[in-house]
């Protein structure tokens, strides 16, 4: 019975590793996680390019199995009992690569309902819509080894918090594809080492099929000068790299007004994210409670009446999309410190607090940070 028990286990995790041991993009479910920020690219050859000395890439080297299944034959008689019950992801987010166990793994169900409820204008949401399928029908056909890149380059622009990360995230999710999240600390200043880190990670974009996003990506978007040679190397080594890129790149940028000419006949889509309006409010105070009434929390009950009733009054603040999603998390950590339902007065008291902080940074700054991003030419 034992022996039975167990050879059911194993042709389970040997029939799951034989689905993704083929390139494949797979997500872990991990509690509040979302599937966006738990994608594992389940990709063997890559692995090893990355990784020689590692035993899986020796092993590789004797082990005929491998080339059997990537070439789809169906495993003879009792292999699959004989296949590994882990396999290594490259998790898109952490940017590590992790020995997963085969018998978690499943397959990723895209938010596609994300892309409809974008807080932008209907136009600007069929012109991305076009772009991006357009793209993906496109790649199809692309010639990996050609000299100059095709890609798709959007720029994301506005005001820190404007719900620039909601319409980032959208546009992957319509994509069916993982969001491969670069940051300008991650990229570094040097400019060889940002050349190399660049080219590596637009490869394993290209490869993958990944929405590759730099994330504030100012630094290299700037304006060149005479008197700051290290800023030009860097502007320069990015332009270049861009110029064979051929997957889709997604730029945000909060200084559109310090850019460097070269990059605006690189951007084939440019949006910018003004400052809500208060119809805008409603509909992300709208998505983010349901979002948490959607969610099961055991620790914590919601008082669904109480905040759904009470939605315009909430949107009459002028917080910015980042602003009221923290008020809600921060709403949510004070009902559970108090062990009470949340509900309306634990976020009216989190909203007074950070509106406090808010107006007192306008007296000392004498005006909003649009204004003074206005004043400065920045954007």
């Amino acid at each position: 019975m034992e022996t039975r028990i167990l050879e059911t286990s194993l042709r389970g995790e040997g029939f799951s590793f034989g689905v993704v041991a083929v390139d494949v993009l797979l997500t872990i479910p991990d509690g509040m996680q979302t599937m966006m920020t738990n994608l594992f690219m389940i990709d063997t050859m890559t692995y090893r390019k990355m990784h020689p000395l590692s035993p899986v890439a020796r092993e590789a080297q004797v082990d005929g199995l491998g080339e059997r299944m990537k070439d789809d034959l169906p495993l003879e008689g009792d292999q699959i009992l004989i296949l590994p019950s882990t396999i290594y992801g490259f998790h898109i987010q952490e940017k590590k690569w992790f020995n997963l166990k085969v018998e978690f793994i499943q397959d990723i169900l895209w938010n596609k309902m994300a892309f409809e409820s974008l807080v932008i204008d209907n136009g600007t949401k069929e012109l991305v819509s076009a772009l991006v399928e357009n793209k993906i029908a496109a790649e199809a056909g692309t010639d990996m080894m050609s000299n100059k890149g095709n890609g798709l380059i959007i720029l994301l622009h506005g005001a820190p918090g404007t719900v620039i990360s909601a319409g980032i995230e959208s546009i992957a999710e319509h994509a069916e594809k993982p969001l491969y999240r670069v940051t300008a600390g991650d990229v570094g200043t040097d400019p060889e080492a940002v050349e190399k880190y660049l080219t590596s990670v637009f490869y394993l974009g290209k490869v993958w099929g990944c929405v590759v996003l730099l994330d504030e990506a100012d630094v290299f978007l700037e304006e060149r000068t005479l008197s700051d040679l290290t800023r030009n190397a860097l502007v320069s080594v990015f332009l270049r790299v861009l110029e064979y890129y051929d997957g889709i790149l997604i730029l945000t940028s909060n200084r559109v007004g310090t850019f460097d000419s070269a990059f605006k006949s690189r951007i084939q889509l440019a949006l910018h994210y003004d400052n809500l309006t208060h119809q805008q409010r409603i509909k992300i105070w709208q998505g983010f409670i349901k979002r948490l009434e959607d969610v099961a929390y055991d620790d914590i009950d919601i008082d669904e009446l109480s905040l759904d009733k009470n939605i315009k009054k909430l949107a009459k603040h002028n917080l910015n999309g980042r602003q009221i999603r923290n008020n809600i998390t921060t709403a949510r950590q004070l009902a559970l410190y108090k062990k009470e339902q949340m509900n309306m007065s634990h976020l009216e008291s989190v909203i007074e607090v950070s509106l406090k902080f808010e107006n007192y940074l306008q007296k000392v700054k004498s005006g909003t940070d649009e204004d003074l991003a206005r004043a400065d030419a920045i954007r």
